[in-house]
């Protein structure tokens, strides 16, 4: 590799100067990126390759700066500049090697490699350090070919801070925080002043539920650096994990984290990249009234069509429709489903857009976008639920009871989920299967013989009332000649666990009397003074029905 430093002989005074400017001003714009300041640090580069135009190790920097903040196009562009200027300084090849990957193109990544490595000499490592870097990048992540150009990095530059703190960022986004926090102090051991590696091992605290060490790590970062504003957003972050582990401390905890990140959003210039940034935070943190304006203004300002931003469309829809605003919601979660790749719609997508179908009422459309979630995330069960719920509102029993069983097939399933795939299984029976021509026997068996083995489960087991009730019901259709047996010993059950609840809720009154004439009338024939027992007390919750009155004349022999 050759860095180019502009120095000639027949100027060395002079030259002598311009190394020191261009060094300190190359580092200071470094420093800018680690801040987080990066409209500070792109106007920085700009005039670093405005002043000192055959400076090729700055174009490099500068793509690599495009590159963290995901704009591969750009940093193309600062690569291909700084390959023009100078072929013989080679981390420009590692660039464009990093922006291919990202184009999801490894043969032309690997032959850009190679040409940045075929050259170099013994001694010599840093291509092998930005090369693992390119590998660990998020759109183009693979950590074990990182821990590959990184252990060969090592032979040569182990005392190379960047190999450390790229190492520990690698082990970082592989969830290794030990291996992480090692590497990272390895680092520091090299130089102790190192605030962006001490916020990376706050945030690993944070990520371990060690909540108190990452806010004392990073309260250590702001008291020796109070301008260095990736500590406030990872201390914000804290306070909002924080809060959501320990519900009873989130009323005290949230209003530090929003105005944690206020102070972050202050000290990296209000960029597009910060702001972004906080959008996600909002998300996170389930301020959808602050999402929503901020989301719109970000919108309004950067626009919808960038892909680095798309996101922001997202959230604005997912804001929109947890404030009560299905259709503005839909307009927008339509526009991002159509214009992103569709590698980056998820589940959660398709479930907002039919929860704003549903508030409104458009029930196919609910159904048709919660099973394409429920396609892309099999395991979401929110998603299994909400398609169980508007099949089941749109009275398509049958499929609602298909959406139930996956749901009840589950090991984590409940109560809830066995008593309404019952559920659907009795409106399936009653509203289709009762009144089709011909009669599909062995389903219509099939169908009610789940509903019993399902509401006898949680009926005994939840002691749940309406369980036992749709239990008689259905038994009755099994069997509507066997009255004394099970059908009557379930609407005992409903009536022992409704009265349990106390005074009769007029909701449950139109049951109790249903349950007292069914066992009145199973019984009459074998038990005269039990059946007046159930009619008389169906006649106290409805005094004026001639046929309870009927009923009881009859068994009197009147």
């Amino acid at each position: 590799m050759k860095i180019s430093n502009n120095i000639t002989l027949a100027a060395l005074g002079l030259a002598m100067i311009n190394v020191t400017v261009t060094a300190q001003s190359l580092d200071d714009a470094k420093k800018a990126v680690y801040a987080e300041q990066y409209v500070k640090a792109k106007v920085m580069f700009k005039n670093l390759t405005e002043t000192q135009p055959t400076n090729a190790e700055n174009y490099f920097y500068y793509g690599d700066l495009y590159l963290t903040i995901k704009k591969p196009d750009s940093a193309k562009i600062a690569f291909q500049k700084g390959i023009a200027i100078d072929p013989k300084f080679t981390l420009n090849y590692v660039g464009l090697g990093a922006v291919n990957l990202f184009e999801k193109n490894a043969t032309a990544a690997q032959a850009n490699f190679a040409q940045a490595t075929a050259a170099m000499r013994k001694k010599e490592f840093k291509e092998y350090i930005y090369v693992g870097k390119a590998y660990t990048y998020e759109p183009s992540r693979d950590l074990p070919k990182a821990l590959l150009w990184f252990d060969k990095a090592k032979e040569m530059g182990d005392k190379e801070i960047e190999l450390h703190i790229a190492l520990g960022n690698a082990y970082k986004a592989d969830k290794k925080n030990s291996e992480a926090v090692g590497a990272y102090q390895r680092a520091m051991n090299i130089q102790s002043n190192l605030p962006r590696v001490e916020v990376n091992i706050g945030e690993i605290w944070t990520q371990a539920y060690n909540f108190d060490l990452a806010e004392t790590t990073l309260k250590g970062v702001i008291a020796k650096d109070p301008n260095f504003g990736p500590a406030y957003r990872a201390l914000a972050e804290n306070y909002y994990r924080w809060g959501s582990q320990f519900p009873n401390k989130r009323a005290e905890l949230l209003p530090k984290a929003q105005a944690t990140y206020s102070k972050y959003l202050d000290l990296t210039d209000r960029s597009a990249e910060s702001r972004y940034r906080y959008l996600i935070f909002l998300l996170n943190a389930g301020d959808y009234t602050t999402l929503e304006k901020e989301a719109l203004a970000f919108t309004q300002q950067y626009g919808t069509t960038k892909p680095e931003y798309a996101l922001a469309q997202r959230f604005l829809g997912y804001a929109y429709i947890e404030n009560g605003k299905a259709p503005e919601g839909a307009k927008y979660l339509n526009s991002f489903i159509t214009g992103v790749d569709g590698k980056r719609v998820i589940a959660d997508d398709y479930l907002y857009l039919g929860k704003a179908y549903q508030t409104q009422k458009q029930d196919s459309l609910a159904i048709i976008n919660f099973v394409k979630g429920y396609d892309l995330d099999t395991t979401n069960t929110q998603v299994l639920t909400s398609i169980a719920k508007s099949y089941f509102s749109s009275k398509k029993y049958g499929k609602a009871a298909d959406y139930y069983r996956k749901l009840v097939s589950l090991p984590k399933s409940g109560y809830a989920d066995k008593f309404y795939l019952g559920y659907a299984d009795y409106f399936y029976y009653a509203t289709e299967l009762a009144n089709k021509t011909p009669k599909d026997q062995a389903l219509i068996t099939k169908t009610l013989l789940e509903a019993d083995s399902l509401f006898t489960f949680v009926g005994e087991k939840a002691k749940n009332g309406d369980a036992y009730l749709y239990l008689a019901r259905v038994e009755y259709y099994l069997d509507p000649a066997d009255g004394l047996k099970k059908a009557a010993n379930a609407y005992d059950k409903y009536i022992e666990y409704t009265l349990l609840k106390g005074a009769v809720a007029d909701k449950d009154k139109k049951n109790l009397i249903e349950a007292y004439l069914y066992n009145g009338a199973a019984y009459i024939k074998t038990d005269k003074a039990k059946a007046k027992e159930y009619f008389e007390k169906a006649l106290v919750l409805s005094p004026t029905d001639s046929k309870i009155k009927e009923a009881l004349r009859a068994i009197a022999g009147k």
